[in-house]
C-alpha cells in the first residue's frame, strides 16, 4: 500500500503554507494523490484543492477551516499524515 494512499488507518491531507496560518484540505478516501494513474495533478490556489484526474474529471475540495486572511497562491504544499493536524474524517466515525 502507498504511504500517501487515504484510507481508513491511513488519513492523509493537503497542507498548505501561506504566508500566516496553515490550512488543511482533506483528500477524498481511497485516492492517493501521488498515483499517476488517477491523478493527473493537483494544486492549491484561492483556498480550494483542485484536483485533475486522469478521466478529465476534476474536484474542488474546500479547505476544512477558514483562516482569518484570503490566500491566492500558498508557498508550498504537501501530502501530510491527517493525525498530526488532528483532522478527522466523518466515514471513520460511522462505525
Amino acid at each position: 500500500m502507498s504511504t500517501t494512499l487515504n484510507v481508513k488507518g491511513n488519513r492523509q491531507i493537503v497542507s498548505a503554507i501561506f504566508s500566516g496560518p496553515e490550512v488543511v484540505f482533506k483528500i477524498p478516501d481511497g485516492l492517493d494523490l501521488e498515483d499517476k494513474t488517477v491523478v493527473e495533478f493537483w494544486f492549491v490556489k484561492w483556498g480550494t484543492l483542485h484536483i485533475h484526474y486522469i478521466n478529465g474529471e476534476e474536484k474542488e475540495i474546500e479547505w476544512e477551516y477558514e483562516p482569518e486572511m484570503d490566500f491566492k497562491d500558498p508557498e508550498s504544499s504537501e501530502i501530510e499524515d491527517a493525525d498530526e493536524h488532528d483532522i478527522e474524517y466523518e466515514e471513520d466515525k460511522e462505525e
